[in-house]
């Protein structure tokens, strides 16, 4: 019993970690004419079969203009493989949307164990370059959607229990969706480390609270279908959405620039550049359709408990 206890208090320390949500404190981004007219990178590989290699690219704005960000049309975008036979592939724009993706046909499955290059060149003949290392996850094992005991049982929270990679330096994200719908706001970022919980088996952890008092703005209903993804990060991800949280910057990579979010590509004209390549395995939990049965508190999975 005193392990458990031991265990769960870690998992509560670790929760700190993962979710900074309505106590942050509001931090005023001062952003000078260096953050105008910076690119900005959103682009992934991941192992899933299908749609599994992204990438956007947009400038940035002045942060008092409501504009939509502009594209960046007719780049070159490759992604290469440190294989001993390195695989390379070129994407292709999807009209004029500043999206690069796989061109039709073409499969090129993300492989944990494999460091990936991102390398971009825009028609300006501006260089951008990011690098990943493809780490493997653990499997998901149980997600759960339940009444916390934080906020009394008044509110449902979505749990994981899922085993932690022994040896430290591991990250992880948590995607969430809804109806088929990525839960992308600002807010609801779930990202850790093993900092705290190196290969310990990770019990119940709650990695979102439905903590809205008016139905309407509540996330989590009667009928709904609840996925979870466990994706593995590196230690550049988890830097990134850690800032992003700290900045309590909600919405996409591209609603505003923030000064101070590090990121893990680079110019060959020294310039800024914003956003995040990720390299993520993903493993996907069971399948959650809210009923009167997850209106209950949560049953420990702890044994013993």
């Amino acid at each position: 019993m005193k392990t458990a206890q031991i265990i769960k208090g870690i998992i509560i320390l670790l929760f700190a970690i993962v979710a900074l949500t309505s106590c942050e404190d509001v931090v005023d981004v001062e952003l000078n004419e260096e953050d105008i007219d910076l690119i900005a990178v959103e682009a992934y590989i991941n192992t899933k079969a299908e749609n599994n290699v992204y990438v956007k690219l947009e400038r940035s704005l002045a942060v008092n203009q409501t504009a939509q960000n502009p594209v960046i049309n007719n780049a070159v975008v490759q992604l290469s493989d440190n294989a001993d036979s390195p695989n390379t592939v070129t994407l292709e724009e999807q009209g004029s949307t500043g999206i690069y993706l796989l061109p039709s046909g073409t499969s090129y499955p993300g492989v944990p164990g494999r460091t990936y290059t991102l390398t971009i060149t825009t028609p300006d003949g501006t260089i951008i370059t990011g690098e990943e290392y493809l780490q493997q996850v653990e499997t998901l094992d149980t997600v759960k959607v339940n009444l916390s005991d934080r906020g009394d049982y008044e509110y449902l929270g979505i749990f994981i229990n899922s085993q932690e990679t022994p040896g430290l330096g591991h990250y992880y994200k948590w995607d969430i969706y809804i109806n088929g719908e990525f839960l992308n706001d600002g807010e609801d970022l779930a990202y850790a480390s093993d900092e705290l919980v190196d290969g310990n088996y990770i019990y119940d952890m709650l990695i979102l609270l439905d903590w809205e008092d008016e139905e309407e703005d509540k996330k989590l209903h009667p009928g709904d279908t609840i996925v979870v993804e466990q994706l593995s990060i590196s230690e550049a991800a988890y830097d990134f959405y850690w800032s992003l949280s700290d900045q309590t910057w909600a919405g996409s990579p591209f609603s505003v620039p923030p000064a101070n979010v590090p990121s893990n590509l680079h110019s060959n004209d020294g310039r800024r550049i914003l956003g995040l390549f990720s390299a993520r395995d993903i493993s996907v939990g069971n399948t959650i359709v809210i009923d009167d049965s997850n209106y209950t508190p949560l049953t420990s999975s702890i044994p013993g408990n």
